[in-house]
């Protein structure tokens, strides 16, 4: 069946690019371009429709697909949110009416015998749904907030409901007695798959206009006459207006945020900032009972945890001096910036970059974990005040046998 193949080769071609869902800037090493870390309310949406909604059944012509009286308007309603600038999902509702035509046979036959009907009948259908919605064009192309225009593919699951079937028009036909028992007028539930294409255009920071043409395929029983097909289904193209609602930083849309510190400069300027820290009296002590920080230090990119090669010339050298000093023992302590996210995920974030630095060390150059502790105090502690992205860090304090905890 031709629909029932458009649909399943739309599906795939959704399903196809969905595996570049995660657009996020591409990082090279010490870059500080990157997405803002969101919430999980954040970047949501509410969108309302109105469209056309048509039937895909049997016994439905071209010449009876187009026709007008064969068309039902409808509206709904959708919420859902976006993951990243090239995926998002939602969940929505959709009413509208729905037309269904009797065999060509029957009405051939009742035209022979000069009634002018059609066969038609309609019934009334809700539809609940969910979709996931990969957006093509930050798929393949660079996001950037201001663009206009948006491709988005959509494809999910959907439940429908369908009732008061009407028979009345179907029922002047003179030859109708016996045939209307044919068609199923119970109320009934349905399963459905979904699929389409959405186009976007931002009208400002807040509001976007939008227009979804979706097929939904879903069972024979769909329009209450069973036939040779398997599936019946219905084409809808909804106009509608969706509202991004403010994210906790107070913007509707996504945003990166640039830091041009190169991480290597960074770095010397927090070793040449320690003098700052021996003459900051009333500083909270990093490390209780602490002897001695170690001169290096191993810097990160907002919201992130993996060491870059240029930070790698840190880790090593920290092996090097651990290795050759088999007296100390080293706590590995990580911190985040307060700025940034919120405390209890930057308390994961600095024990993250304290792991990497403890693996790397351990992995790759060797060290005896024995000599290694772990601690991170997230954003509690803010060892630098000058700046602070200067905070995304992972600070080396030795240990002795006396100040050993």
């Amino acid at each position: 069946m031709n629909k029932i193949k458009l649909t399943l080769l739309t599906v795939l071609l959704a399903t196809s690019v969905g595996t570049f869902a995660d657009n996020n800037k591409s990082q090279v090493a010490d870059s500080l371009v990157t997405l803002r870390h969101y919430n999980f309310f954040d970047n949501t949406f509410i969108g309302l429709y109105v469209g056309d909604f048509a039937p895909l059944s049997e016994n439905v012509r071209p010449r009876e697909f187009f026709r007008f009286d064969s068309q039902h308007i409808g509206g709904g309603l959708t919420l859902g949110k976006y993951f990243s600038p090239a995926l998002g999902v939602r969940i929505g509702g959709y009413y509208s009416g729905m037309t269904g035509v009797a065999n060509k046979s029957i009405v051939d036959k009742n035209k022979a015998m000069g009634y002018d009907g059609r066969g038609y009948y309609n019934f009334k259908h809700i539809d609940a749904f969910v979709d996931v919605m990969p957006n093509l064009t930050n798929i393949f192309l660079p996001y950037k907030e201001s663009r206009r225009f948006n491709v988005i593919g959509i494809f999910g699951l959907g439940y429908t409901h369908r009732f008061d079937m009407d028979l009345s028009e179907f029922n002047k036909m003179k030859d109708s007695e016996g045939w209307e028992k044919t068609i199923d007028t119970k109320n009934r539930n349905l399963f459905a798959v979904r699929a389409g294409l959405g186009l976007s255009y931002m009208i400002s920071k807040t509001l976007d206009i939008d227009l979804d043409v979706m097929v939904n395929a879903t069972d024979d029983k769909y329009d209450g006459i069973r036939y040779d097909d398997k599936y019946d289904g219905f084409m809808s193209a909804m106009l509608g207006v969706k509202y991004h609602f403010p994210d906790h930083y107070g913007d509707h849309r996504f945003r990166y945020r640039t830091l041009t510190n190169n991480l290597d400069d960074l770095n010397k300027q927090i070793n040449q900032a320690r003098i700052d820290l021996d003459n900051a009296r009333n500083k909270r002590d990093i490390i209780e009972n602490q002897q001695r920080i170690l001169e290096m230090t191993v810097s990160f990119p907002i919201d992130k945890y993996y060491i870059s090669d240029i930070q790698e010339r840190n880790v090593a050298a920290v092996a090097k001096y651990i290795n050759a000093h088999p007296e100390l023992n080293v706590v590995i302590c990580g911190f985040a910036d307060v700025e940034t996210a919120y405390p209890a995920y930057n308390m994961r974030l600095s024990k993250r970059r304290a792991t990497s630095v403890f693996r790397m060390l351990v992995d790759k150059y060797g060290v005896d974990p024995n000599r290694l502790r772990i601690d991170y105090k997230g954003d509690t502690v803010q060892p630098y005040d000058r700046k602070n992205e200067w905070n995304r860090v992972v600070v080396f304090v030795l240990e002795t046998p006396s100040n050993k905890r």
